[in-house]
């Protein structure tokens, strides 16, 4: 239940709540849209989006799972262990240290030493890991906005090709 006074309607509570301030919904919107059309592989996409979310105790990210990571082979065995990547064999180098990257990035920022940074070019060009921090970035602010606002309904999400966003 949201923690805030909303709008009347039937759309998402997120949706109701950028309605108060629609410059907020339009560059909500536009930061969304440019995290949708990252060209990282979409299994690593996915795989740091449920990190985050478990950290963030999203109920709605917890619950939806992108289109795109399912075509790319994620599965719940590889989502159920992205809490300890490390120790899981499942996942790629590039995948757990990025893994290990969003999990500092989203509690302990400022010490992301040069040393996670080398092991992130072991793996990910420049652009890669700016795109990779964009990424993190996004789905952090927009759980802990739903988060703390209680704007987190349990439900799941479906995105078409168009971006457009549909509780199923």
């Amino acid at each position: 239940m949201a923690r805030i006074q909303l709008p009347e309607g039937d759309q998402l509570e997120v949706v109701r709540a950028l309605t108060l301030r629609p410059g907020v919904a339009k560059a909500v919107g536009a930061y969304d849209r440019a995290a949708w059309a990252s060209t990282l592989d979409w299994r690593l996409h996915e795989l740091v989006r449920m990190r985050i979310a478990q950290m963030n105790g999203c109920t709605v990210c917890l619950s939806w799972r992108t289109p795109q990571a399912l075509e790319a082979g994620v599965t719940e065995e590889l989502l159920d262990h992205v809490d300890h990547a490390a120790a899981y064999d499942g996942f790629k180098a590039a995948e757990q240290v990025a893994i290990e990257y969003a999990e500092r990035f989203c509690t302990d920022s400022k010490n992301i030493d040069d040393d996670l940074i080398a092991r992130l070019q072991e793996h990910f060009d420049s652009g890669e890991i700016v795109e990779l921090t964009f990424v993190i970035g996004k789905y952090l602010a927009n759980g802990r906005f739903m988060q703390v606002l209680g704007l987190d309904q349990a439900c799941v999400l479906q995105r078409d090709d168009d971006g457009t966003v549909h509780t199923v």
